[in-house]
């Protein structure tokens, strides 16, 4: 704007001088007029110029308004999810989306995993070679946009393929949670409207949900493209989640005169079809206590969250003892903890309960802990190590000549290369896979031990 102005300036500035000078030779008035109207065509050529030059600049203006607005729009979310209790893969992913011009939010991820075991126990699948090495993929692309203050539009498409070495295994808890082969189709994962009442007080969403973004949620402990992949450490191993993602409605309280406490209500229909909504349901409750927040602790060095959840699934179930016969309706609890201690390390810890009568597997339980690599100038990196069991029931225990508690360790190293790339060399090991039998052979000795690499970009 500076330069422009100056420069017009210094254009008039000439042809005024040019304007005054006397003339050299005669006819005088005849030049003096010829100089004129130059003068003038230039003058209205310059004016011309200087409009442009402005509606440049005020398209220029509004559309680094409009930036600024998107970039602002999508801190304040980051700003109110933050105290949300809500995955940590969909608080993540909802952070790495990039506002576009018309309000949309879009982020983009892929996650390829390579596993091997050396001694895989799965008869059926392995076709006698126990040594293998299988891959996977995973491709996420979300979309969402604000509603001023009252409400946002979700959306998650996904595609996959493979599954490692989970169908080379016998076990009771898998080891790729990120698996989920598609054959490749883009499927819609997640498609939901959310409404917030009473100044945020109150949530409200609706749609095709997933269960797991809501029930049985930890900071350190969900989300298997970045923390944990074996199943047992991303949700308990005995919860009897719907089918599939599905019609549901999702209610989320937090009361502002108490705001170190939050809950979590969820009904969904159980078999994920959109069939006879509520002939089936899943329901699913959680409450959630803060002491950072109740204590008035510093969040940044000691953030927790301390939950009691509980869950029913209205289908019918055989019972383990008799399966012709028919049970309707399965129930339990459990406990989920994340706690920080100080800026580098954080700890977890998970228990559940289903069932036993319609459940083989009873009891699970899981605990583990992180640092950050601040101590050897990495602070992006995070190193992680937890052990966990899964502990079949009574029913199931009096019925099976197998039936062990079956244990999990696992450990991951989270490098970030750049920005958008991450890799995680990934171990796990299992004692007693399958409650210590496969297929009635004892296989007391063959503990599984699986290696791998995970590489995660999202932009």
């Amino acid at each position: 704007m500076r330069f422009r102005k100056i420069i017009s300036c210094v254009v008039l500035c000439g042809f005024t001088v040019l304007c005054v000078q006397p003339p050299a030779f005669g006819g005088g008035a005849s030049v003096d007029e010829d100089i004129m109207k130059e003068f003038r065509e230039m003058k209205e050529l310059l004016k011309k110029q200087n409009d442009r030059i402005e509606e440049l600049e005020k398209r220029l203006m509004t559309q680094d308004s409009t930036i600024a607005e998107q970039k602002k729009s999508t801190e304040k979310r980051l700003n109110e999810l933050s105290g949300e209790d809500i995955s940590a893969r969909l608080k993540r992913e909802l952070g790495e989306m990039h506002g576009l011009p018309g309000g949309l939010d879009i982020g983009a991820g892929l996650t390829m995993v390579g596993q091997g075991a050396a001694n895989a126990n799965n008869p059926d699948a392995t076709d006698g070679k126990k040594a293998r090495f299988d891959g996977s993929y995973s491709a996420d692309l979300e979309i969402g946009k604000d509603f001023d203050d009252f409400g946002r539009a979700f959306i998650h498409l996904e595609a996959g393929q493979g599954d490692t070495v989970e169908s080379e295994l016998s076990v009771f808890s898998n080891v790729n949670r990120d698996a989920g082969d598609s054959n490749a189709h883009l499927d819609i994962t997640e498609a939901w409207y959310e409404h917030y009442l009473f100044d945020k007080q109150i949530t409200i969403t609706g749609g095709k949900i997933d269960a797991t973004c809501y029930l049985d949620t930890n900071a350190f402990a969900n989300d298997e493209t970045a923390q944990f992949l074996g199943h047992i450490f991303r949700n308990s191993a005995v919860i009897d989640w719907p089918d599939d993602n599905g019609f549901g409605a999702r209610m989320y309280l937090a009361p502002e005169f108490a705001k170190f406490v939050d809950v979590e209500m969820l009904y969904m229909n159980e078999r994920g079809d959109w069939e006879n909504l509520f002939d089936n349901p899943f329901i699913g409750g959680q409450f959630n206590f803060m002491p950072a927040k109740a204590f008035g602790y510093d969040e940044e060095m000691w953030e927790g969250n301390y939950r009691v959840l509980f869950w029913y699934n209205g289908a019918a179930h055989s019972k383990v003892k008799d399966p012709d016969v028919l049970k309707r309706g399965n129930a339990g609890f459990g406990f989920s903890m994340d706690q920080k201690i100080t800026d580098v390390y954080g700890v977890f810890g998970r228990f559940g309960w289903a069932n036993p009568t319609v459940n083989d597997l009873a009891y699970d339980w899981s605990f583990g802990g992180q640092m950050t690599g601040k101590y050897w100038n990495r602070e992006d990196d995070v190193v992680a190590v937890a052990i966990g069991q899964v502990i079949p029931g009574k029913e199931y225990r009096d019925i099976n000549e197998f039936h062990k508690a079956e244990t999990h360790i696992e450990a991951y190293y989270s490098f970030q290369v750049n920005k958008y790339l991450t890799l995680s060399p990934d171990m796990q090991i299992i004692w007693d896979p399958n409650g210590g039998g496969i297929n009635g052979i004892d296989k007391d000795a063959e503990t599984v031990f699986v290696y791998g690499i995970r590489g995660q970009v999202s932009f």
